[in-house]
């Protein structure tokens, strides 16, 4: 019986394994087939105090994290109990068990029997007890070596260690020796024995299987059954700890159950090598503020079910995640608020969250968002600005929250398809928003040009006006007259055209030297390690053009300069016309005399002056707006060109995701969504019902027009089609379309996206095959590194869950990574849950119990929390026949 002390102690192990199997499952060294100095075949020359320490730094020096301790035909419990506290401060789990020489065959067949605990707790040591039944009549002196033979054979052995009504399991030492199962018994024998059901159900591995002729020569024995293959060191002193093939097994907590489940489900989780995590992945989410303060909750790179009762804090934590990774609701999405208002309450005024993540290359991150702000990515403790979370870190993660996946109403199916391709869709995406936006600058720039044919009517009016008035001075001889006073005008205006122009062109010609003189120089200096002698001569050519943006400053240097000396002719020229004003103004008096003397009183000089000035300036404006007019050509050409650009960007668009999904849908057959280029017609008449409201048109003129247009930027391209077919309503609709003309021609028009689930449109079944349908055709995409979905068996029924997608996740998980919130407990217990978090809510705090579904603890939370739990494990115990009873 274990005593105070020692139970104080494994309760400290404990503590100690919960930091091993922080993250839930793990792949661990295994032996098998260890031998201490109890047995008489090993041999330490040591100190007797000494050999418990030195036999435990070799399991560790040698990464052994489980090990059996099979001597033959022999169990010490002391030195048992010895090794195991030893081995626990070291994180290492010791089981008890033995080496037997069972009585079958020529020479006896070695026989690993592991016992659980219950064989020797309570102050019992049944294993004892059964060695001296199995070996009635004999001495230990003659049967705890190797050469020992029991009485009985193996099948009698089994149904001995049966009646003690306590767990066991079998493994069949070194195999192919003369004292092994396959060397020792012919094929007829083995294949009786994989016909008893005894055998089978107590028989978990064969050790140190080498030939594989043979290794199929058995399997052709045994038909469909055959158990793990497994190695152990079979040491016969310390130095042989750990020496030959490794074998590993994935186990989630340090108990015999554990051990003997992973040996059951060996595909998964015996290895002689562990696999390789190579996708990017979630390692935990540590909290500051809020429900959650001051918690970290880590997961497991597989399979992850967050389990609780109805408000205990499990969607809070999905939510938190996708929060912190940006990942968006979609437009479907149910009960946004309500998600909204949970991360408010998670993490309180002023809260944050930390995800700690790995890349597709083992690169680690960290992720900080504060709420309500936006998420801070760190490598090595350095903020790193820009970084894209679901790019460059978590490779296209898949998030549905709940109820999502069973909602397939209007619009799911464009939904669906961004979560399944969106993330591919960036760069493309970003162009397409460059695009549009050089379209609107473009309409901008041609509304400020709309006028010039009203202003082009407007001042030769006023220059053929001036003209025509013109001619009565020339016939009063008032033109001649006032001809050296008109010419000085004309050289003043045009001086100062002159002067404006130059003006303009220095200034710019500056502001372009001074936006690259500092690149062009600091591009000068560089320093190749691998390629000294290119860059030489490369940059001796780049010199070149820094050479001549220098004589470009040079240049403007000497511009500015003339500029000055311009200024100062403009100075000599007002005054030499400032000298003549006196001329002028008599010359003005005198004519003015002589017209009133020939009766035209009426006609002024000074008139003939304003009247001259208006033609000259009209004529200037007149080129101005004829330059204008050829510009609107250009921006005309220039927007036609815009809106091809666009359409075909989206186009691309489109192709991308049609390519996607092409892939998507060949991955299996159940499911298909075909997608049409621009084919949401609901929408596009919706938008255009928006877009006209209060023009009384009425929404069949709208269908109408989308039917014999694809987009408004092919209505802009045939309005002269429109006017004719809306007649008297022309006007109107033309009103109200230039009114929105930007909005308009950027518009994209949807694609549509039709889902058929065994050749009939989604829409068309029921809920529960609809939900059945999307989970099975999400999971088998395989693109996505994690996959995050709130309670994914809304409308499964179990049938469904078992069969199907408990499955396909167990083939999935170990490239994927899953985190579930759950009530269903099929998906921990039968889905094999690395990691499961059982969540509390009190006090104004979640509160969470993590570990393995290898751990008893959480095997309690699960029946007595989730939905299904007892009837989960029973089935779990026929499909692997280990759960004790007793448990449930």
């Amino acid at each position: 019986m274990w005593t105070g002390e020692e139970l104080r102690n494994m309760e400290k192990d404990i503590e100690s394994q919960n930091k091993l199997f922080q993250t839930g499952s793990k792949w661990l060294r295994v032996d098998f087939h260890l031998h201490t100095r109890k047995d008489k075949e090993f041999n330490y020359p040591g100190e007797d105090d000494r050999f418990i320490h030195d036999y435990i730094s070799k399991v560790k020096e040698e990464d052994i994290q489980v090990g059996v301790i099979t001597n033959h035909n022999k169990f010490d419990i002391d030195e048992f109990k010895a090794l195991r506290k030893k081995a626990r401060k070291e994180e290492i789990f010791l089981l008890p068990g033995v080496e037997l020489s069972v009585s079958d065959g020529a020479n006896g067949i070695h026989t690993l029997i592991i016992f659980s605990d219950e064989w020797i707790s309570n102050g019992k040591d049944y294993i004892k007890q059964f060695l001296n039944v199995t070996f009635a009549g004999k001495l230990p002196c003659d049967f705890e070596n190797e050469n020992g033979r029991s009485n009985e054979d193996l099948v009698d052995t089994i149904k001995r260690l049966e009646d003690y009504q306590k767990d066991f399991i079998l493994i069949f030492a070194h195999v192919e020796d003369r004292n092994g199962l396959w060397k020792g018994l012919d094929g007829g024998r083995i294949g009786d024995l994989g016909r008893n059901e005894y055998f089978k159900r107590r028989t978990s591995g064969f050790q140190k299987v080498r030939t594989i002729a043979m290794r199929e020569k058995v399997k052709d024995w045994l038909k469909d059954w055959y158990p793990a293959e497994v190695e152990g060191s079979d040491c016969k002193s310390i130095d042989d700890i750990g020496r030959g093939v490794a074998s590993f097994i994935k186990i989630g907590d340090f108990n015999f159950e554990a051990v003997k489940y992973a040996l059951h489900d060996h595909q998964n989780r015996v290895a002689k090598k562990p696999p390789e995590y190579k996708h990017s992945r979630i390692c935990s989410i540590s909290f500051e503020g809020g429900v959650l303060n001051r918690q970290t909750i880590r997961f497991s790179p597989e399979l992850n079910t967050l389990i609780g009762i109805r408000g205990s804090g499990k969607s809070s934590i999905l939510e938190t995640l996708r929060y912190v990774l940006d990942i968006p609701f979609g437009e479907k999405a149910i009960d946004t608020q309500y998600k909204s208002n949970l991360i408010n309450h998670t993490l309180g005024s002023g809260g944050k969250a930390v995800i700690k993540a790995v890349d597709r290359h083992g690169k680690a991150f960290e992720i900080q968002r504060i709420l309500n702000e936006y998420p801070d990515v760190y490598v090595d403790g350095t903020l790193q600005p820009g970084l894209k979370i679901r790019e460059t870190i978590i490779y296209k993660p898949i998030y549905f929250g709940q109820k999502d996946l069973s909602s397939t109403g209007e619009g799911f199916e464009k939904s669906l398809v961004e979560k399944l391709v969106g993330e591919k869709l960036g760069e493309i995406r970003k162009k397409i928003i460059e695009r549009q936006q050089r379209v609107i600058d473009v309409i901008d720039r041609l509304k400020k040009l709309s006028a010039v044919d009203e202003q082009k009517k407007e001042y030769k009016g006023k220059k053929q006006d001036a003209e025509f008035r013109l001619k009565t001075f020339k016939d009063f001889g008032v033109e001649e007259k006032l001809q050296k006073q008109t010419d000085f005008d004309t050289d003043s205006r045009k001086i100062k055209q002159i002067v404006n122009t130059a003006e303009n062109y220095l200034s710019e010609f500056e502001e372009f030297i001074s936006h690259f003189e500092d690149d062009l120089n600091n591009l000068k200096i560089y320093d190749s390690r691998q390629n000294e002698s290119f860059f030489k001569e490369f940059l001796s050519i780049f010199e070149s053009i820094v050479t001549c943006a220098q004589e470009n400053k040079k240049n403007l240097e000497t511009g500015q300069s003339c500029f000055l000396k311009l200024k100062d002719k403009v100075k000599e020229f007002d005054a030499i016309k400032k000298g003549f004003r006196e001329e002028f103004a008599e010359i003005e008096r005198k004519l003015s005399g002589q017209l009133k003397e020939s009766g035209a009183s009426a006609i002024r000089p000074d008139e003939f002056l304003k009247l001259r000035k208006t033609v000259d300036n009209a004529g200037q404006m007149l080129a101005v707006l004829e330059k204008q007019q050829l510009q609107q050509k250009t921006l005309e050409d220039e927007l036609e060109k815009g809106l091809t650009e666009l359409n075909n960007l989206w186009h691309h668009e489109f192709k991308t995701i049609q390519t996607e999904l092409q892939v998507i849908n060949k991955n299996q057959r159940a499911l298909e969504i075909i997608s049409e280029f621009k084919g949401d017609k609901e929408s596009f008449i919706q938008f255009m019902k928006d877009t006209f409201k209060g023009s009384r048109i009425r929404e069949i003129t709208f269908q109408q027009l989308t039917g014999k247009f694809v987009d408004f930027a092919q209505m802009y391209r045939g309005f002269s089609q429109i006017r004719e077919e809306l007649s008297t309503n022309s006007h109107i609709f033309e009103k109200f379309f230039m009114e929105n003309f930007k909005a308009l021609l950027t518009w994209q028009v949807p694609n549509k996206y039709t889902i058929k689930y065994r050749a009939k449109e989604l829409k068309h079944h029921s809920l529960g095959q609809r939900a059945s349908a999307l989970i099975l055709f999400i999971f088998s995409q395989r693109e996505s590194d994690v996959i995050i979905i709130d309670q994914p068996e809304d409308d499964l029924d179990n049938q469904t869950i078992y069969q199907d997608v408990i499955k396909l996740i167990r083939e999935m998980k170990v490239k994927t990574q899953f985190i579930f919130v759950t009530h269903n407990a099929n998906f921990p217990v039968l889905g094999d849950g690395e990691q499961v978090h059982a969540c509390r809510y009190g006090d104004e705090k979640i509160q969470l119990k993590s570990g393995s579904v290898d751990s008893p603890e959480i095997q309690e939370e699960i029946v007595d929390i989730m939905e299904g739990g007892e009837e989960a494990f029973n089935r779990r115990k026929e499909i692997y026949e280990i759960w004790n009873p007793r448990n449930f």
